[in-house]
C-alpha cells in the first residue's frame, strides 16, 4: 500500500507537521534488502500545505497537479480551492495544471502536415470553423481507435481542444451542419481536386491509371435516398447503396468515389463516371473490377473488340451464364498438378477458357480455391448431412468443391495467376474497403438525409486516405499495428501553462514509433508558432 512520506518536516509548538515537501511512496518486494523489500517514490507532490492527522491525507502546493488533496485509503486526487479553510494564509506558488492526451492527435496533426494534407484541407475551407472541424472529426474517426468516445469527449480532453478554442465542442455530437457542409458537391470536388495536385507533386502520373471497383454499403436509414434493392448475382438480396471507388494504381489510394444506389451501376452508370472524372480531375480509369451482380450483355459489349479499357469480373451463378458447363468441363482437372499455382497462403487451381457470351468471344478463368472448397464442404456436411445424403451424385461433388469455386470474366489475355493477382491484389483493394468499413466505421451509416449521408461518406474516405497513408508509411515495419501506435501514443500527456504547452518525457516505446513516422516530439510548443504552421498554410 502507499504512504505518504514527508521529507524536510516543519512541526508547529505541538508537534504536529505543518510543511516541507511530499511525495507518494510505496514498498516493494525486493531479495537482499532489508527486510526483503525497498521503498519508491511513486510520485512527488510538492509542498506541504496540510496534512492530517494520522497522515493518511493532505493538501500539496503540487509542481504538476496545482492545488491538490491526495488520500492514501483510495489513493485519489481531488481539487482544492484557495478558499479552503484548511490552508489559511498559507503561500500557494503553483496555479493547477490540467494534463492532456499529447500524443496522438499532435503524431496526426504532422503526419497530415507532413503529406501535405492539412494543406489540402485549408484550400477545401477557407472557413476557418469549417476547416477547424474537419481536423477535429478526422482527429476523432482516425484516433478513437475503435472505442465508443463522442467526437466532443475526445477533443475535451486531447491537445487538439488547444488548437481550437473557438469551437462550439457541444456541437459535434452529431453536428449534422458540419456533414451537410462536407455533403457539397464543390467541396469534395474541391477536396480532390486539391488532393490530386498534391499528390502529383510526388507521382507524376498519380490518377493517370487507375481502376473502379464498389462495395455495397447495407444500412437501415428510413428514407435513404440512396437505397436500393440489390442482388449480387449470387444468393442474396438486401438494401443497400453502393459505393464506388476509384483507386490509383500505384499508390493505391482513392483518387474519387460516388454514392449510388445498389441496382443502378450499369454500363451507363460506368461511362457516365468515367467520363466526369476525367474532364474535371483529368483522371484516366484504364480498368474496371466488377462485383457479379453487375454483369450484362451492355457491359459485356462495351468491352469487347479493340476497346483500350479492361475488364475483369465475377461471373454471376445464374441462368444464363455457362457457370455450371465451365464447372462439368473443368472439374476432371481439378486435381492436375500442371494447374495449380500458390497465391499466399492459399493453393488454387486456375484455367484459361475463350468461350461466347452473349454471341461474343470472351476469356473465361476458371478457379478452385481448395482451402475455401474444404473448409466450406466440412463446414456443410456438420450443418446439413442428411441433405446431403438425398442429394444425386452430381450434386454431391459440385458440393464438395462449391465454396471454392468461381469464375472471372476478361478481355484480357493472361495467366489465371496474373488475373488473379490483377483481381484481388491490382492495388488492395479489398484492403481499402476493409479499412473503411472496419477500422474507420464506414459501417453503420446513421445519416439519414441526402446531403448528410454525402458529407458523412466525404469525411470517411478522408479519413481511409490518411489511414492508408499511415500503414503505406510502416511498411517497412509489419510487426507494428496502427492501434498499437495509437494505444502507445495516448500515454504521452502535457499540461498548458499560459500560451505555453509542456510535453511530459515520452517512454521510449513511444519515441520509436513517432521514428517510425519521422516525427520529432517537442519538449514545449508555443501555441500561437504552432497554429501558424496550420491555420496559415
Amino acid at each position: 500500500m502507499a504512504f505518504i512520506y514527508i521529507h524536510y518536516k516543519q512541526y508547529d509548538d505541538n508537534k504536529k507537521i505543518i510543511g516541507g515537501i511530499g511525495s507518494i511512496k510505496k514498498s516493494i518486494y525486493e531479495k537482499g534488502k532489508k527486510y526483503h523489500s525497498k521503498q519508491i517514490t511513486v510520485e512527488h507532490l510538492g509542498k506541504v500545505l496540510y496534512l492530517s492527522d494520522d497522515k493518511k491525507s493532505g493538501i500539496f502546493d503540487s509542481p504538476t497537479r496545482g492545488l491538490v488533496e491526495y488520500n492514501v485509503l483510495n489513493n485519489s486526487f481531488v481539487n482544492v480551492s484557495i478558499d479552503d479553510p484548511r490552508i489559511k494564509n498559507k503561500p500557494i506558488t503553483y496555479a493547477p495544471k490540467v494534463h492532456t492526451i499529447f500524443g496522438d492527435t499532435y503524431l496526426l496533426l504532422e503526419f497530415m502536415k507532413n503529406i501535405d494534407l492539412i494543406d489540402v484541407l485549408r484550400k477545401t475551407f477557407p472557413s476557418n470553423m469549417d476547416f477547424e472541424k474537419a481536423l477535429v472529426h478526422l482527429a476523432h474517426d482516425i484516433m478513437r481507435d475503435s472505442s465508443h468516445i463522442s467526437c466532443d469527449n475526445f477533443v475535451l480532453k486531447s491537445f487538439i481542444s488547444y488548437l481550437v478554442p473557438n469551437l462550439n465542442l457541444s456541437s459535434l455530437k452529431t453536428d449534422s451542419r458540419f456533414f451537410k457542409k462536407m455533403g457539397d458537391d464543390d467541396v469534395k470536388l474541391t477536396f480532390f481536386k486539391e488532393f490530386i495536385k498534391s499528390m502529383r507533386k510526388k507521382y507524376t502520373k498519380f490518377g493517370k491509371a487507375t481502376y473502379v471497383d464498389s462495395t455495397p454499403l447495407p444500412n437501415d436509414i428510413v428514407n435513404n435516398p440512396f437505397n436500393a434493392l440489390c442482388s449480387h448475382g449470387l444468393t442474396t438480396t438486401s438494401v443497400q447503396m453502393r459505393l464506388v471507388l476509384i483507386l490509383d494504381q500505384e499508390t493505391g489510394l482513392p483518387v474519387w468515389y460516388e454514392i449510388i444506389p445498389g441496382n443502378i451501376l450499369d454500363i451507363n452508370t460506368l461511362l457516365t463516371i468515367t467520363g466526369d472524372v476525367y474532364s474535371s480531375l483529368d483522371i484516366q480509369i484504364s480498368d474496371y473490377v466488377l462485383d457479379a451482380g453487375y454483369v450484362f450483355k451492355e457491359v459485356i459489349q462495351a468491352f469487347h473488340n479493340g476497346c483500350e479499357k479492361t475488364i475483369i469480373a465475377r461471373m454471376p451463378a445464374k441462368k444464363g451464364y455457362p457457370y455450371k458447363e465451365l464447372y462439368r468441363n473443368t472439374k476432371d482437372l481439378f486435381q492436375k498438378g500442371k494447374y495449380q499455382f500458390k497465391r499466399g497462403d492459399y493453393t488454387y487451381f486456375g484455367i484459361q477458357r475463350c468461350i461466347n457470351i452473349f454471341d461474343l468471344p470472351i476469356y473465361e478463368y476458371v478457379y478452385l480455391d481448395h482451402y475455401s472448397a474444404t473448409k466450406g464442404f466440412n463446414l456443410y456436411l456438420e450443418r446439413h448431412k442428411d441433405d446431403f445424403i438425398k442429394m444425386k451424385d452430381k450434386d454431391k461433388d459440385f458440393q464438395m468443391v462449391k465454396e471454392g469455386f468461381f469464375i472471372l470474366v476478361s478481355n484480357i489475355d493472361k495467366t489465371p495467376q496474373e488475373i488473379l493477382k490483377d483481381y484481388y491484389g491490382r492495388t488492395d483493394i479489398e484492403k481499402v474497403f476493409k479499412t473503411a468499413k472496419e477500422y474507420l466505421r464506414l459501417l453503420p451509416i446513421q445519416k439519414w438525409n441526402d446531403e448528410t449521408v454525402r458529407g458523412k461518406i466525404l469525411t470517411d474516405i478522408i479519413s481511409t486516405i490518411i489511414f492508408l497513408s499511415i500503414k503505406k508509411t510502416l511498411k517497412d515495419y509489419s510487426n507494428v499495428s496502427i492501434a498499437e501506435i495509437i494505444g502507445a501514443s495516448q500515454s504521452l500527456m502535457c499540461f498548458k501553462d499560459n500560451n505555453i504547452v509542456t510535453v511530459e518525457t515520452p517512454n521510449k516505446k513511444v519515441k520509436e514509433y513517432y521514428q517510425y513516422l519521422g516525427i520529432n516530439i517537442p519538449g514545449q510548443i508555443d501555441l500561437n508558432d504552432y497554429k501558424k504552421t496550420i491555420d496559415e498554410i
